[in-house]
């Protein structure tokens, strides 16, 4: 089916250069023949702090792949709750602005891409109601608690009207798209009819291939190569739940063949660090720094395995984190620490072992069993994640639904 060409606003905090599937979903928009709009905040996820060469006076325009970006003034993250809150809350007023002075097409649709906060719904339901634009999120957080668990909000006179305000901005989209298939639920209860909310999957980018490992990357080079490595990719903040790697990593510790290696940063970074150098595991996990995305496959093929975790709550086990597709593009053997929808996908596709999140003992068990299986066996689960997601997350099969979905509601 061929879908006409299309005048999209795409909606979100996050965009090029931050690592987020984001960027993937406008560069196919525009290989279709569609115009895309990019309003999103100056770089600055997950270290909270802009990215070099970019500020709120600086690479404000910029075109990408054929995406036409527009950064909107942006209070960074930092590291404590008041920053991110700040982060939250200024977004939508700058985007509505961006839309009021620059960005004055005629658009068919918008699609508001939300990973935490709701709030950047609020410049999709501007488009709306002043404009006219037809309205689709993806959600990829759970709010209002998400947003309670992140802030770590406790007064009712706060998670109260939080609630309410969640549950307007829901009833608003003419089309919700969930990245998981236990989302629809969460969704309803705000009286959200069903037949307005998709299931709509992480894919990855072409670069994520099953690749040979070759010569290692600069911050690997001078690490010894006959180890076991585990390897972690992605954000480290309080939700990946570092406190129980580290004590898994305690318990294996003894056994010198194996390796941990962190790729990435994030509010929490500091924190484990000096926990890694306080408990005296610099000898067997370090730490590589952030680097692009495009370079992420050579990094994991330097690994045996790799990780994913997320603390034991309730909203956490119904996500299905982004890394994952990601390693199961690459064909890597994977460790998931969690439990829910992400357990369960890993499962199906027999691509690794899952254990319980918050229990060292079982990672660390996890660990070395992988540490201990033959070559071919730890090649064989790669293959499977790799076939699993040529099945269920390829990108022609997933975004060519989002693309016919988003022409369903256009104008």
């Amino acid at each position: 089916m061929i879908v006409p060409p299309m005048k999209i606003a795409f909606i979100s905090q996050y965009f090029y250069p931050e690592p987020f599937s984001n960027n993937e979903i406008a560069k196919y928009l525009v290989s279709q023949g569609h115009d895309v709009d990019a309003i999103c905040c100056v770089p600055n996820y997950p270290a909270g702090v802009f990215f070099n060469g970019y500020s709120n006076q600086v690479k404000r325009r910029e075109v990408w792949e054929g995406v036409n970006i527009f950064r909107v003034r942006t209070v960074p993250r930092g590291s404590k709750s008041w920053q991110l809150l700040l982060n939250y809350i200024v977004y939508p007023f700058a985007a509505i602005w961006t839309f009021l002075t620059c960005a004055r097409t005629q658009y068919n649709v918008s699609l508001v891409s939300m990973p935490s906060p709701l709030s950047q719904a609020f410049a999709g339901v501007y488009l709306k109601y002043v404009r006219g634009v037809p309205l689709a999120y993806w959600v990829q957080d759970i709010w209002p608690e998400s947003a309670i668990y992140t802030l770590g909000l406790k007064s009712p006179f706060l998670t109260w009207p939080l609630s309410w305000i969640c549950g307007w901005l829901y009833r608003r989209a003419d089309l919700i798209l969930v990245q998981s298939e236990a989302f629809p639920d969460m969704i309803t209860r705000f009286r959200v009819p069903l037949d307005r909310i998709s299931t709509f999957p992480n894919t990855a980018p072409d670069s994520y291939q099953p690749l040979r490992r070759g010569a290692p990357p600069e911050p690997i080079e001078n690490l010894p190569c006959n180890k076991f490595r585990v390897m972690f990719a992605g954000n480290i903040g309080e939700s990946q739940d570092f406190d129980t790697l580290l004590d898994a990593v305690k318990i294996v510790k003894e056994h010198k063949e194996i390796q941990f290696l962190i790729l990435g940063s994030g509010r929490d970074l500091e924190r484990v660090q000096r926990r890694v150098e306080q408990e005296g595991l610099e000898d067997c996990i370090f730490f590589l720094g952030r680097h692009p995305e495009e370079e992420m496959p050579n990094y994991f093929t330097q690994a045996d395995v790799m990780l994913v975790s997320l603390k034991d709550n309730p909203i956490f086990s119904l996500t299905v984190p982004y890394k994952i597709q990601c390693y199961l593009a690459c064909g890597k053997p994977i460790i998931a620490s969690l439990k829910g929808e992400g357990a369960r996908i890993l499962n199906l596709a027999n691509a690794g072992i899952t254990v319980n999140p918050e229990q060292p003992q079982e990672l660390s068990d996890a660990i070395l069993k992988l540490s201990n299986m033959p070559k071919h066996r730890l090649r064989a689960l790669g293959r499977n994640g790799r076939s699993y997601f040529n099945e269920k997350y390829n990108k022609p099969l997933v975004l060519g639904k989002l693309e016919r979905d988003l022409e369903s509601i256009s104008r």
